[in-house]
């Protein structure tokens, strides 16, 4: 039995891959103002501009590159824009409605907001739909782009590429639309932990400095269960403009102490030393010495000082 025409078609339409689409954006026109009125598309991205008021309106982009004509209640009017640019629009009819469209080559974003030098940096975002590749590159400030890696982007253009941190520095993607706007992510260079231990009757302090003292970053002091064989988050304090926090336990608490840093969210950046409450002694990580069996050995686990 030979199958309808159409349902062969149907089916050879669902066997292709799915084809690269750009993103589209509307604007709309609810009263005499856009909204919203200032936003970043991705070149070859359309734009609708919907007439939603009463009365009518018009679209000026560009001072006249494009031009929806008049728009009665109710239109809509779309628009591409392929070339990356600054496009300013208008309603000409009422002078005071305006607006700005920004085109990019791509959008990038880097997490974490703050991140120490050397670790990895996240750059991700959006390029043009059915972009086949683009080069991550950064510029230490000396006058020029070095190419530190190649991104391929999905289909819609979205992309993820991990680069290590470099302090001071600029990135950006470049692909065949021209290279995206710059971001330069909070990178702090390599930070030494300092923790010292005053043993009183009742309770004994612990301070930390860190040096030099990293911006937007908390302490916490985690103490070793011992019977768990793992260390255990105990208090966590934001660092003070000079880097230093304080935490108090019972004097009579005897185990191991170190004190860790992170950005308020996120894992831990950098370990102090270890000491032991009892006297205020280094001693070895005991993650380093757990008995056989515990998944730790001579290679176990936990930090060894500042890294």
């Amino acid at each position: 039995m030979r199958r309808p025409a159409a349902l062969l078609a149907a089916l050879l339409v669902l066997a292709l891959p799915a084809a690269a689409q750009a993103d589209e954006l509307t604007v709309a026109m609810p009263g005499k103002f856009f909204e919203p009125a200032r936003s970043t598309i991705v070149a070859g991205d359309r734009v609708t501009f919907r007439n939603a008021d009463l009365v009518t309106h018009d679209v000026r982009v560009g001072g006249g590159v494009f031009d929806s004509g008049l728009m009665l209640r109710n239109t809509i009017w779309a628009q591409g824009f392929d070339a990356p640019g600054e496009y300013p629009f208008v309603c000409t009819l009422h002078r005071f409605m305006s607006g700005t469209l920004t085109v990019v080559a791509a959008t990038l974003d880097a997490t974490p907001a703050g991140v120490l030098a050397g670790r990895p940096l996240k750059l991700s975002g959006r390029a043009p739909a059915g972009t086949e590749q683009l080069t991550v590159e950064r510029s230490d400030g000396a006058g020029g782009w070095v190419g530190v890696g190649t991104v391929v982007p999905e289909a819609d253009g979205t992309y993820a590429a991990t680069t290590p941190a470099v302090e001071g520095a600029t990135y950006r993607v470049t692909g065949a639309a021209g290279p995206s706007p710059m971001v330069v992510p909070q990178v702090t260079a390599k930070v030494d932990l300092h923790l010292t231990l005053d043993r009183g009757r009742r309770h004994t302090t612990l301070a930390v400095h860190a040096m030099p003292a990293p911006a937007g970053m908390v302490a916490t002091l985690e103490l070793y269960a011992r019977w768990r064989y793992r260390w255990h988050p105990v208090q966590t304090i934001a660092l003070d403009r000079a880097g230093r926090a304080r935490f108090r336990i019972p004097a009579t608490r005897r185990t191991y102490a170190r004190v860790s840093l992170r950005q308020a969210r996120g894992p831990a950046l950098v370990h102090s030393h270890v000491l032991r409450t009892s006297d205020g002694r280094s001693a070895p990580d005991p993650d380093t010495i757990r008995p056989p069996g515990t998944g730790g050995g001579e290679h176990g686990g936990g930090g060894h000082g500042g890294h």
